[in-house]
């Protein structure tokens, strides 16, 4: 097995190397990633050095897309007395984020197409422009997740939109009773973009990767794609979404299930909704206008002058679904969905948007639809 396609430099790191290697990155860099907190949950966080990272992590609550297309992002300030108009773009320095699963740079892919393709967003772009991305394959499936199912992992299938892939190489059996796990590791680094040329050169005495480091990848990626338990069949499945609108499944798990609370859509990868809000201080001197992120499943988002034409929860639950599963591909070309499985996870009811979509493939196997 030979390289991936388009990779620049292809380099093995010990863990000793990594570490010392992310160290120096931080000298010129703000550095970010994957950190284990309190009741065992990991968040995407500024790291100080290589130790705090938690390269064994399975999921986070919010995806690394925070640090291109924030929650909250001011976008202009406007002098009310002299009408001075001045944009507020986030120039805060290059930043790297490691350890980004290749479901998550998928999703980061996804807001591409959205924010970089006819209309260009100067805010996202500046931000996407200034973060280093440093994707981390996964060696294990999660529990919740079904990325396999579409396209987006376990090992990265993007061809360009990054930085750097990087597998974890399994440890040396010879010396793991007369050492730790994690300092035996070792780490298969590809560098993909011109800028990640530039971070290999800070790496002390490295090491380049042979034919039976990338042998060793594939076998991990197969291990990988069979640890799956869960997954969904994609094929046809827009057409049969879209032809069934109406099917009972929405209804009855909008009416049972769902509170509305909006945390599909917040821990979402890929929704790229927001609203604005303007604000201006009490002595009407200047005005601040502000982007937050929006979701299709608060009641008033489809609020318009003569109504709300998502006025029931069956409604927005069915956008939500519809959204990530079908009409994001006459949109945008892909699926909405990158089967990470935070929607589900962070539901306080558990609704499981795999679970709706096979109930109706199986009416339709069954001739009820």
């Amino acid at each position: 097995m030979e390289k991936r396609e388009g990779t620049k430099q292809a380099l093995i790191l010990s863990q000793r190397t990594f570490d010392a290697w992310v160290n120096a990155l931080g000298a010129q860099f703000s550095l970010f990633g994957p950190v284990l907190k309190k009741k065992s949950q990991t968040i995407f966080q500024k790291i100080g050095d290589s130790g705090e990272l938690n390269l064994d992590y399975c999921s986070t609550m919010l995806s690394p897309r925070s640090f291109i297309y924030p929650s909250r992002q001011k976008l202009f300030e406007i002098n009310r007395q002299t009408g001075e108009h001045r944009q507020l773009l986030q120039l805060d320095g290059k930043k790297i984020v490691f350890a980004i699963h290749p479901c998550d740079m998928h999703a980061i892919s996804v807001l591409d197409r959205i924010f970089l393709g006819d209309f260009k967003d100067v805010y996202y772009r500046t931000s996407r422009e200034n973060v280093i991305t440093i994707v981390l394959n996964c060696n294990h499936a999660c529990d919740q997740g079904f990325c396999a199912s579409m396209g987006t992992g376990p090992f990265l299938q993007l061809k360009n939109g990054f930085d750097i892939v990087m597998t974890t190489l399994p440890v040396n059996e010879d010396h793991e009773k007369t050492a730790k796990k994690e300092s035996l590791r070792q780490y298969l680094l590809e560098f993909v973009s011109d800028r990640s040329l530039a971070l290999a050169e800070k790496i002390e005495e490295p090491q380049d990767a042979q034919i039976e480091d990338f042998e060793k990848k594939r076998e991990i990626e197969e291990h990988a794609k069979a640890s799956f338990k869960k997954s969904i069949d994609t094929n046809g499945l827009v057409e049969l979404l879209m032809a069934n609108l109406d099917h009972p499944v929405y209804k009855h798990t909008a009416d049972s299930r769902c509170l509305g609370c909006t945390n599909c859509t917040m821990v979402c990868p890929t929704c790229y909704c927001y609203n604005i809000e303007e604000y201006t201080g009490y002595d009407l001197k200047m005005t601040e206008r502000s982007r937050y992120w929006d979701s299709c499943q608060e009641l008033n988002f489809a609020k318009v002058h003569e109504g709300n034409f998502r006025s029931s929860r069956e409604a927005r639950l069915r956008q939500f679904v519809t959204h990530k599963l079908a009409t994001w591909i006459e949109q945008y070309g892909c699926f909405g969905c990158i089967g990470c499985g935070r929607c589900m996870t962070w539901c306080p009811t558990g609704i499981d948007l795999t679970e709706m979509a096979k109930e109706i493939q199986q009416d339709k196997q069954a001739g009820k639809i």
